[in-house]
C-alpha cells in the first residue's frame, strides 16, 4: 500500500464544502478518479485548506498586493509594463497578451488563470501561511505519506510544511505539479525558509523530489528553474497535459509521467517507511 497525501492549489473552495473534511473527501474522490488504475494499491488522502484562503471580494477582482505579484510574474517573462498606463484591467490584459504571444496560449485563458491564482497566493503570504501550514502539517503527521503530491500553490505549502517537519517524516517522493516555487520575487524570495543566495533547499525529510510542468503552463515559470534553484530536484522533460488549459491538476494526474514517478518511488507498494 502506497500512502499519498495530495495538497491542492488555488480555486478549490466549493460552497458545498461546509467542513474541511467534506472538502477533503471531494478532492480525494476527484484525484483518485484522475489517477485511475495506473497506480495500484493507493491509500490517498488530501489536505484541504481552500476555505482558509477564500476571499469575500468579487471573483477575479485584484487588489494592489495581487497586482504586485502579477508584476513579478511579468518580469519573469521579460515583460516590462512600466510604460502601460495605470494598473487596472487594461494593464493586466496587456501583460496577459504579451504572455500569450510568447506561449501561443489564449490570452483570455491566461487572464482568467492570473485572476484565480495570484489573489490566493497573496493571501497565503499575507495572512494565510500560519493556518494553512498548520492544517497541512496536521495532515502530514496523521497520514505519514510515502508520497506528497502537490499542485500549484500547494507545492509552496508542501515545501514549507515539509521543511518544518524535516526531522519527523520520511517521505520517499515529493512530486510537484505546475509549481511556481522558482518564480522570483512573487514566490521564491518569499519562501520560508528563505533561500540562501540564489538557491533553496530540498527538505531533509524528503528522499527524492520530482517536478513536472506542462510546456505551456504559464504559472510554472521560469521554465526549468525549479531544478536549477533547488539543487537535487529532478525536472522531468516538459509534457503536454491539455493545450487549452495547461495548469489543471486533474490533467496532470492523468498523465503517465505522474503515475510512473509514483510507482518508481514505491515500486512494491510499501507500507510504513
Amino acid at each position: 500500500m502506497t500512502r499519498i497525501l495530495g495538497i491542492h492549489g488555488v480555486r478549490n473552495y466549493k460552497a458545498a464544502d461546509t467542513t474541511p473534511e467534506i472538502g477533503s473527501k471531494r478532492l480525494r474522490t476527484d484525484w483518485l478518479d484522475a489517477l485511475g488504475s495506473k497506480v495500484p494499491g493507493l491509500d490517498l488522502e488530501t489536505a484541504y485548506y481552500a476555505d482558509l484562503l477564500r476571499s469575500q471580494r468579487q471573483s477575479g477582482e485584484l487588489d494592489e498586493a495581487d497586482l504586485a505579484l502579477v508584476e513579478g510574474w511579468a518580469m519573469a517573462w521579460g515583460i516590462n509594463a512600466d510604460g502601460v498606463q495605470g494598473r487596472a484591467t487594461g494593464w493586466l490584459r496587456w501583460i496577459c497578451g504579451q504572455v500569450a504571444q510568447r506561449t501561443g496560449q489564449n490570452p483570455a485563458v491566461i487572464e482568467k488563470t492570473v485572476r484565480m491564482f495570484f489573489p490566493e497566493v497573496a493571501r497565503y503570504f499575507a495572512t494565510g501561511r500560519t493556518p494553512v501550514r498548520e492544517r497541512v502539517r496536521t495532515a502530514l503527521l496523521r497520514h505519514r505519506p510515502d508520497v506528497v503530491l502537490a499542485h500549484s500553490l500547494g507545492s509552496v505549502v508542501a515545501y514549507e510544511a515539509l521543511h518544518e517537519l524535516a526531522d519527523e517524516l520520511d517521505v520517499k517522493l515529493l512530486l510537484t505539479l505546475g509549481s511556481p516555487l522558482a518564480l522570483p520575487h512573487a514566490v521564491f524570495h518569499r519562501l520560508d525558509p528563505a533561500p540562501q543566495g540564489d538557491f533553496g533547499a530540498k527538505p531533509s525529510g524528503v528522499r527524492r523530489w520530482v517536478n513536472v510542468a506542462d510546456a505551456g503552463d504559464f504559472v510554472a515559470i521560469p521554465k526549468g528553474e525549479v531544478a536549477r534553484v533547488f539543487p537535487g530536484v529532478e525536472e522531468l522533460p516538459e509534457i503536454s497535459i491539455a493545450p487549452a488549459w495547461p495548469h489543471g491538476v486533474l490533467d496532470y494526474l492523468r498523465h503517465h509521467s505522474v503515475s510512473e514517478a509514483i510507482t518508481g518511488a514505491c515500486p512494491a507498494g510499501p507500507g510504513p517507511g
